[in-house]
């Protein structure tokens, strides 16, 4: 692509337009050299004029954080799911081969976040992915789902996601009912404050055997594997907040009870910074609700969920000089 230039803000359409026939047109006349049958013809053609609409998505419009999602030919191979770590229009050049084509190409640099079977995907993602398009965006409904595969943890509409995983083969009814007990005296707690009461005279056994009515607890969803994942899914920042909680039982519970949490987030594209906020907040008075002693309660459920059920967190502890 030499012809173009050096510099992608002076490429207009039509050129990059005549470069991708002339280049569709190269590989034709190798492959006719090669004694394959014809395929196409000189000149530009409607596939090219999609190539350009294809470079022109992906170069120019896709933002800085946006995810990409590369789908494989076959069911057994794995989806692709990667982050553009450049701006709009921040173009990089790149020698590679591209089957028996070894040249220049042009491109976003992308973090490969992972790779996912398609088992793992729902079948109207599945489905989606099947199109014919050279590129597409994925429709609304379905990026919760993308995002819980690339990230865990994540927030997304207004609604907070948090990933806990387990790595036991086979999760016990001890371990449910450690890891249940904990997460229920939680929301116990976190529905009592919001109506300002703390529930001081009640122990963390207490809150974790309490029911709290449909209405309240709907926004707790816990889905449990073996090995595999526990997600939690809320409006507002609680179910984040939890994974704060949980971490927080590597420090002694006078430290956490006499000293205020600062929470960091990671920001992808253009993620909303008031989120951080929102789960500092919440962290610091849940631990304040919770006291000294339920806090030494709740460290030792997270203990017996992290050491007998294999239960983690992507939470990390920082202690601050």
């Amino acid at each position: 692509m030499e012809e173009l230039g050096d510099v992608p803000d002076d490429w207009t359409d039509e050129k990059v337009l005549k470069r991708i026939a002339d280049d569709r047109w190269e590989r034709e006349l190798a492959s006719r050299a090669r004694g394959n049958q014809e395929q196409t013809t000189q000149g530009v053609n409607k596939q090219d004029r999609g190539v350009l609409t294809f470079a022109n998505r992906l170069w120019n419009e896709a933002n800085h954080g946006d995810l990409i999602i590369v789908p494989p030919d076959g069911w057994k191979e794995h989806v692709l799911i990667g982050e553009i770590l450049t701006e709009a229009g921040s173009i990089s050049r790149v020698e590679a081969r591209d089957g028996e084509y070894e040249g220049t190409f042009f491109g976003r640099r992308v973090k490969w976040l992972t790779s996912v079977s398609k088992t793992e995907l729902t079948p109207d993602l599945i489905s989606v992915l099947h199109s014919r398009a050279a590129v597409f965006t994925i429709p609304r409904n379905l990026k919760e789902e993308v995002y819980r595969h690339a990230y865990g943890n994540f927030v997304y509409d207004g609604a907070y996601t948090a990933e806990f995983r387990t790595e036991k083969e086979r999760f016990t009814a001890e371990d449910s009912a450690v890891v249940g007990t904990w997460l229920n005296a939680m929301d116990v707690l976190r529905n009592s404050l919001r109506n300002g009461d703390p529930r001081l005279d009640a122990s963390l056994a207490d809150l974790g055997l309490e029911t709290l009515p449909a209405s309240e607890a709907a926004e707790l969803k816990i889905d449990i594997q073996s090995p595999g994942e526990i997600f939690v899914r809320t409006v507002g920042p609680f179910a984040l907040s939890l994974m704060a909680l949980f971490a927080l039982s590597g420090c002694s519970a006078e430290v956490v009870d006499k000293n205020a949490v600062t929470v960091k987030l990671k920001h992808v594209g253009a993620g909303d910074h008031s989120v951080e906020v929102a789960v500092e907040k919440d962290v610091n008075a849940m631990k304040t609700a919770l006291g000294e002693q339920r806090i030494e309660k709740s460290g030792q459920l997270v203990k017996r969920a992290e050491n007998n059920a294999l239960v983690s967190t992507n939470a990390t502890l920082k202690s601050v000089p």
